[in-house]
């Protein structure tokens, strides 16, 4: 392996590899111009090109608590070797944000409004905004869990995973109509319009592993890899269910999250709307039945029935975190 990566190096960035340590993340390679990660990302080579403009943009607005992307000799902020990706970016600190109280999530929450304002003025090519993403994507969760919900019908018999899709058929199907109503009045299309004028991005995985700690208690924030256009407001969604998921889920904590990511990217009452249409949609269960059924199975995964039993435990925080905050609207 060691050839490996020191022919990745040299050709892909035109670097002298003398020596390497694995990590969770990658290699810590040290190099003739200083120490470097060498790491396999997980987006697409679009979402990487994004990922690259929104580190710059970051970084020119001040926002400068990440590692940056080296470009490889070609150009592109990623190297192809033999058909895998590959990341060269600076070391991160090793310390993690502990996710042990709402304390954490407050700092946080504070730390992604400021990330989210900073990505003001963001143009990249690999952008790909879509007005109606997220309803028609509601919209096609709803239309396949009819169908399944015919299909198992139809056959006559039921498997375990069948009986927990209608035990919670109805439920699911109402909260997913409902967050199509929330987004239609929220005005989802007009917010994507004014979140690709102004220049936004989604992060995707802001939580665990992606924050880390300097030795000054700074946040940073790692994981740039499965940027995309979206709503910035989806990684708040995102986190804020993390944090029931992580704490007692105090009622307090939700709303000083809000604050303190408001102070940064102030929350109009249709934001505020938005969110809890992406909250009150059953987004994990739905999306491991869309996984498990496309899947034509041809026997029941005890593992996939304690997925979907478990997301279906964890969808009761979206309903929690939406009533939250309609009632503080």
């Amino acid at each position: 392996m060691e050839e490996i990566y020191e022919k990745i190096l040299w050709e892909g960035y035109g670097l002298h590899y003398k020596h390497g340590t694995r990590t969770r993340t990658g290699l810590v390679c040290r190099t003739d111009m200083g120490i470097r990660e060498l790491k396999k990302p997980r987006g697409s080579m679009d979402s990487l090109r994004l990922a690259f403009g929104v580190k710059e943009q970051l970084r020119k607005n001040g926002f400068c608590n990440i590692s940056r992307f080296y470009r490889a000799l070609d150009g592109e902020p990623f190297y192809r070797y033999d058909g895998v990706l590959y990341l060269l970016e600076d070391v991160m600190p090793q310390d993690a944000l502990e996710e042990d109280g709402a304390a954490a999530f407050i700092r946080g929450a504070d730390t992604l409004g400021q990330m989210h304002k900073a990505a003001k003025g963001l143009k990249s090519d690999s952008a790909r905004w879509e007005k109606d993403r997220l309803p028609k994507l509601y919209a096609k969760r709803r239309s396949e869990l009819a169908k399944v919900r015919r299909r198992n019908d139809k056959r006559g018999s039921y498997d375990a995973i069948d009986l927990l899709l209608l035990q919670y058929y109805d439920q699911y199907m109402a909260q997913t109509a409902e967050a199509e109503e929330l987004l239609e009045k929220g005005g989802y299309g007009e917010a994507v319009e004014k979140a690709e004028g102004e220049g936004g991005f989604c992060h995707n995985a802001y939580k665990g592993e992606a924050l880390r700690l300097d030795e000054k208690g700074c946040i940073y924030v790692g994981n740039f890899d499965k940027c995309t256009t979206e709503l910035p407001l989806a990684d708040l969604a995102a986190y804020l269910r993390r944090y029931l998921k992580k704490t007692d889920g105090a009622e307090a904590g939700i709303h000083a999250m809000l604050e303190s990511y408001g102070k940064h990217c102030p929350l109009s009452e249709k934001d505020l709307i938005l969110l809890q249409g992406m909250l009150v949609y059953p987004e994990k269960f739905l999306r491991l039945v869309n996984e498990y059924y496309n899947r034509r199975r041809a026997c029941v995964s005890p593992a996939m029935q304690e997925r979907l039993a478990a997301a279906a435990r964890e969808e009761k925080d979206g309903v929690k975190l939406k009533n939250i905050i309609s009632g503080g609207c």
